[in-house]
């Protein structure tokens, strides 16, 4: 986007959004683009289109904050609407936040109704009109200043601020804080004029990189680990913290932290077996998981876990083990063509082997489905053949980490008082 058409935002994004809202399920595309030539211009049409191709790509995202002024890569950088709403509900309360290096304003949006008074600082003009134009959208623009400046230059007392310091300086992506755009040399100042900081960082930052005073939080949103927070001052969590965030409009999340002691135990492999998500998994807390879900790990190095008895939980899939074989190709084809197994999910962890190369090789016939687990137990390979596992009640945990059941009792899954459904 260029500066001229950042200027014409507040013009050619409400009056696209009208046309978008009103005729596109009924009007083709050449005919709302001359529509829209005719009420923007040839200049603001070619943005809106742009701005229309961003809201299409980034609408799971995004899922309410809608029509958000923003080309495509700063909408990549932006923060999800989850994750901003958890950071912000985190400083509700606050009277005064700082949102520094603001970008298009994805945190700006929800920490604005959060607080009295938002000050949110970029050095990119473009974005910083994104910004102001986008909290505006949502109502907010008579408690936010929008600031051009960099962060260092400009730093206004407040109580609160969340730093987004660009992790891609130069177009390369890195993940330890020294090379960060502002870098981690320049948080002390920051730290020392608010009484709590969130600096967002790298999902895969090194934890010797992590400063003492600092507790990390990372955060999975639609399946993946998007995100990690280091937290400073006083509404730190008290310790690392995995957060899954739950879909819809309404913010949820699961929490499980490192405060519980570890209970490490290794054993063979049992009724049911885990796999644990991704924020879990990055934020070392595989043993701590085990120990909520009285599992045991497979292998030391490995995240899968097993037990028992199957407790429904947010932090990891769940599966019901069939057979355990070990692992050749020969071997696993004839299996599930014992089986019937017709389509198959194939899940690994450490170990060599394509997925999308292997499937093709098990010349899979049948009607039946089945998940494939590879890994290593005790350095032997092994092929686990498992399905997925009854459906409970999940298991929620309030943002201190205690785990508790949401609606219904918790569900406990007892192999020894289960009759055998298998296939086999």
């Amino acid at each position: 986007m260029t500066v001229s058409g950042a200027l014409l935002i507040d013009h050619f994004v409400r009056q696209w959004a009208e046309l978008h809202e009103r005729e596109w399920e009924l009007t083709p595309l050449h005919t709302l683009t001359e529509k829209a030539r005719h009420a923007l211009g040839t200049d603001g049409c070619r943005a809106a289109l742009a701005l229309l191709s961003v809201w299409n790509q980034h609408q799971p995202k995004f899922p309410t904050w809608r029509h958000l002024a923003a080309d495509r890569q700063s909408a990549e950088q932006a923060s999800g609407e989850r994750a901003a709403r958890w950071r912000a509900g985190r400083l509700s309360g606050c009277t005064r936040i700082l949102d520094l290096c603001c970008g298009i304003g994805g945190d700006a949006i929800a920490l604005s109704s959060h607080c009295e008074h938002l000050v949110a600082i970029d050095r990119d003009f473009q974005r910083a009109l994104c910004a102001r134009f986008n909290v505006s959208s949502f109502g907010h623009g008579d408690r936010t200043d929008v600031v051009c400046s960099d962060v260092g230059a400009v730093l206004p007392a407040a109580e609160a601020a969340v730093l987004d310091p660009d992790r891609r300086p130069g177009g390369r992506r890195v993940i330890r804080p020294e090379l960060y755009e502002p870098p981690a040399c320049l948080w002390a100042q920051i730290r020392k004029s608010v009484r709590t900081l969130a600096v967002k960082v790298a999902p895969g930052i090194p934890f010797d990189a992590i400063p003492a005073d600092a507790v990390p939080e990372f955060v999975e949103d639609r399946g993946e680990c998007r995100e990690a927070v280091l937290w400073f001052g006083e509404r730190k969590p008290h310790a690392r913290t995995a957060v899954i965030l739950g879909a819809g409009s309404t913010v949820t999340a699961s929490c499980i932290d490192a405060s519980a002691p570890e209970s490490f135990q290794k054993g063979e492999v049992g009724r049911f077996v885990y796999d644990p998500s991704p924020a879990v998994v990055r934020a070392q807390l595989v043993t701590h998981l085990a120990a909520k879900l009285s599992a045991w790990r497979l292998d030391d190095r490995i995240a899968y876990l097993s037990s028992d008895s199957l407790v429904e939980t947010p932090f990891a899939r769940g599966f019901e083990v069939l057979s355990v074989i070990p692992f050749s190709l020969k071997r696993l084809r004839a299996h599930l063509r014992d089986k019937r197994v017709g389509a198959v999910e194939i899940r690994t962890r450490r170990f060599p082997v394509n997925p999308d190369e292997l499937r093709p090789m098990l010349d899979l016939r049948g009607p039946e489905s089945a998940t494939v687990i590879l890994t290593r137990v005790r350095g032997n390979a092994l092929a686990i053949v498992c399905r997925q596992g009854n459906s409970g009640d999940l298991i929620w945990a309030d943002p201190c980490g205690q785990i508790i059941a949401m609606g219904t009792p918790l569900f406990v899954f007892d192999a020894k008082s289960h009759t055998n459904r298998s296939r086999a």
